[in-house]
């Protein structure tokens, strides 16, 4: 009885805050409209007073929180074998990116060319870019580092110092310096720095192509996991917070499948274009069918001719801001429609032949005898013959759980009716997900977070970075240890996490006679996957997964640690799951951002950096991961610093590639030289520790 009573005071909560949060709703809008209105007359105002610079319009967090001091450069460090050759580096920067041009003879990527400037707060780039060196940026250290030479054992030394030098206020805002070693038999090193508005508003621009990172891994051209008709093995990293809908996602996948091989066979057997050899494929349309279908691919194509030349326009307008475009959109369409026309030869003489064709008495009762003969033939005469193959599709259906037998009316109703009825109850569950969301969302930002203090909240920051990062660790060897462990009830990313709360515990327990150890660390955790650093095209986010809160346990790594970590993953599975959504609208569409104003978006993040002080981020690769260079050299490894800002201060970032696992850590320097200790802790525990 207790139970049931929790259960209703629980729903009535439940519903209070989902009342609460739709009396919110208009609020939101207007504070939506105000916002984008204020931005948009900011942006117009600056952009008239200021006629040499192009303002940025990028919403994203970094660009709220970002400050000259604590600048959100990316570092990223990639380990490459082979001899160093400067030169050929440098070639490959210049000719793949600064003086890469498109398919108009404007340069692909100009704002790795211009200065990045301030004014009135909003970040703008200058237009001009006459100044630019390529020299600046892509530079090459010295082998040697405080008089000795440049190896394994002094490297992470020289990497942090070169990471806490900003890059020069007068220069494009990023860098790439060659660290060669002092023997040849070891790898030597590249550390990029990128400032994250570069990556933001250049749209074609991807890490992978700032790194001139390659995938070696060969794919096929179309897989049917991408085709979304098989499920993706279960893994055991720590990134699938959430659970994707999987059957609504097959469902419009089906759809849109269909519908693209009906409209792929609708223009093969009704386009008029000419072959290769010259020849029509389809003669002109004598007929209304013929008239009415090409008119409709016109029709369609004159929409979808459009949208491109829209988006190339606004691409080309973010390219050189000079460029001005005199066509208007009836004119444009207009253009469009007399090319379409032109290309199929259509025209008022053609439409009236074909009208006039179709409607002599003859070819009208050519048109009717073929229909009704049609009709007959499909559901008279060939009326045994589906039904036997109906019976047939039935059998394998019931045998089998498959059938060959794809046109028959039972093959469909397999496969659809299913997916209707497991999609709805995903859409039912989704439904019930945004019921409890603000519920969640208010327990998760303001109940649960600890309220203990640590050492990282007394301390100042500068905003300069260090790094630090362990060596490699063999994942088969750490299997080999925990073979009796790893499973259903525990995970690999489970005892990572655990060792990489042992690590923190470390470093806060130096510091044990200033402020005490608090048993729980409020974190915020993410994922990036292998393609953010090799994908060159497509979604530049797709490989970033969204934003959840991880209430970090503190302490020596053991099999109670492991156990209490697994069991928040699932909570947070379960409780988390619109915050993961929100997350990724913001990273994908600035969605967040953009229904505050920009003053109050920067308190919220500012009092939640303030609670959050680390940031855990896990980026993972497949099985076979391997790297090269575009310049022809493998890289052996990469590692990705991502810089915490506002008051985080530390950035822990668990990387595995490959079956290797390996920590990179960027921290403020007022934590230096005792950051050292979690990369250290980190390398022990997961090297020794047996649960």
């Amino acid at each position: 009885m207790e139970s049931i009573w929790q259960e209703c005071i629980s729903f009535l909560k439940t519903l209070l805050c989902f009342m609460v949060a739709l009396m919110l709703l208009p609020l939101l809008l207007l504070s939506f409209v105000c916002a984008h209105l204020t931005n948009e007359l900011a942006n117009y105002v600056l952009s008239i007073k200021y006629p040499n610079l192009t303002i940025c319009k990028s919403k994203k967090i970094r660009t709220l929180i970002d400050t000259p001091k604590n600048a959100g450069i990316f570092h990223f460090l990639l380990q490459v074998e082979g001899n160093c050759d400067f030169e050929r580096i440098k070639r490959a920067y210049a000719l793949q990116l600064t003086e890469l041009k498109d398919k108009t003879g404007m340069l692909k990527f100009p704002k790795l060319r211009q200065k990045l400037v301030t004014c009135w707060g909003h970040y703008a780039w200058v237009n001009d870019n006459s100044g630019f060196n390529i020299n600046n940026h892509v530079v090459l250290s010295t082998h040697r580092y405080r008089g000795r030479p440049v190896n394994e054992s002094n490297i992470q030394e020289h990497v942090s110092e070169l990471a806490a030098k900003y890059i020069p206020s007068d220069l494009p805002q990023w860098q790439v310096t060659v660290i060669p070693n002092s023997d040849p038999a070891q790898p030597y090193y590249i550390l990029i720095k990128v400032h994250h508005l570069i990556i933001a508003e250049e749209e074609d621009l991807h890490v992978g192509e700032m790194l001139l990172l390659q995938d070696t891994e060969r794919k096929p051209i179309v897989s049917l996991q991408d085709a979304g008709l098989i499920r993706p093995a279960g893994t055991k990293q720590l990134s699938h917070f959430v659970r994707q809908p999987e059957h609504i996602s097959k469902l419009v996948n089906h759809v849109l499948h269909l519908v693209s091989c009906r409209w792929q066979q609708f223009i093969y057997e009704f386009e008029s274009l000419d072959t290769p050899d010259g020849v029509k494929a389809h003669p002109d349309a004598r007929n209304l069918s013929q008239l009415l279908s090409l008119v409709l691919i016109v029709l369609v194509n004159v929409c979808l001719g459009y949208w491109r030349t829209r988006a190339m326009r606004r691409k080309w307008q973010r390219r050189s801001p000079g460029y001005r475009n005199d066509l208007g959109l009836l004119q444009t369409l207009y253009l469009l429609l007399q090319h379409e026309l032109e290309q199929r030869n259509l025209s008022w003489a053609v439409a009236r032949a074909a009208l006039g064709h179709s409607l002599q008495p003859a070819n009208m009762a050519k048109a009717w005898t073929r229909l009704v003969w049609q009709q007959a033939l499909h559901h008279i005469i060939l009326l045994p013959y589906h039904i036997y193959c109906e019976l047939l599709a039935l059998r394998d259906v019931v045998l089998r759980g498959q059938t060959t037998y794809s046109t028959t009316y039972c093959a469909r109703l397999h496969l659809y009716v299913p997916l209707l009825i497991y999609a709805q109850l995903e859409l039912c569950k989704i439904c019930y997900e945004l019921f409890k969301a603000p519920r969640n969302i208010y327990e998760v930002l303001f109940v649960q977070p600890t309220k203990e203090l640590n050492i990282l909240h007394k301390k100042s920051y500068a905003g300069r970075k260090i790094v630090s990062f362990s060596r490699s660790i063999d994942g088969a060897l750490l299997r080999e240890r925990h073979q009796h462990m790893f499973g259903q009830k525990l995970r690999e990313s489970d005892f990572s996490l655990a060792c990489l709360a042992g690590a923190v515990y470390d470093y806060f327990n130096t510091f044990s006679d200033t402020a005490a150890v608090p048993a729980l660390l409020n974190t915020t955790c993410r994922t990036i996957s292998k393609g953010y650093f090799t994908d060159r095209s497509g979604d530049k986010s797709a490989h970033i997964g969204g934003v959840v809160f991880l209430q970090l346990p503190l302490g020596s790594p053991d099999a109670l640690k492991a156990h209490q970590l697994h069991a928040i993953v699932e909570r947070i599975r379960r409780q988390q799951i619109m915050i993961y959504l929100a997350s990724i609208g913001q990273t994908k569409y600035s969605l967040l951002t953009a229904l505050l104003p920009h003053v109050l978006t920067k308190i919220f993040i500012n009092f939640f950096s303030y609670n959050f002080p680390v940031t855990i981020t896990e980026i993972y690769g497949a099985a076979d991961t391997q790297f090269q260079a575009a310049w022809g050299q493998r890289v052996q490894d990469v590692l990705l610093f991502r810089p915490p800002q506002s008051k985080t201060c530390l950035s822990l970032n668990l990387h595995r590639f490959g079956d290797k696992y390996r920590l990179a850590i960027m921290a403020d320097t007022h934590l230096a030289p005792d950051h050292t200790i979690l990369t250290q802790s980190f390398e022990r525990y997961m090297e020794t520790v047996t649960l």
